[in-house]
């Protein structure tokens, strides 16, 4: 009788433990959810804790953030992607793999030359290894995770 309920327990208890290990993002259901916008760039974090140590904004003035909030992704789930940018837009593709939450944008392209903060934000979006969050609020750092770019759900 004793076996017979440890083999029920087993089969029971053993797929429900196997089930919930599986914590792989959904990644259409993070990126390809809407627009997001930029709240900053932060330097000196702890990539792997940032509830504990976010790090620093690197834009605190008023007419910097007015600027680099007005920065804005839609990422569609066909891995294009497209934004707008200070005086234009830009567009792009995505890639994430939610096994090691690697991420990489490539093919940008933008609508008008680039330079002082559009030119900082296509150059930070080109170096974005690594992604974490949800649909709600993202970080895309680049390969040192010691800084990264925090977008908001619009």
């Amino acid at each position: 009788m004793k076996s017979i309920i440890k083999y029920i327990f087993s089969f029971l208890v053993i797929p429900l433990f196997l089930g919930s290990c599986n914590q792989e993002d959904d990644i259409y259901e993070i990126f390809a959810s809407g627009t997001w916008r930029v709240n900053n760039y932060y330097t000196d974090c702890n990539w792997n804790n940032l509830a504990y140590k976010p790090g620093n904004p690197v834009f605190t003035s008023v007419d910097d953030l007015k600027i680099i909030n007005s920065f804005t992704v839609v990422f569609e789930d066909d891995g294009t992607m497209r934004g707008n940018i200070d005086g234009g837009t830009f567009t792009a593709k995505w890639n994430a793999d939610a096994k090691d939450r690697s991420f990489s944008i490539t093919n940008i392209s933008a609508s008008i030359s680039l330079s002082g903060k559009n030119a900082e934000f296509i150059n930070r979006l080109k170096n974005v290894k690594y992604y974490q969050g949800d649909s709600n609020t993202i970080q895309l750092a680049p390969q040192d995770k010691t800084t990264y770019i925090q977008f908001n759900h619009q």
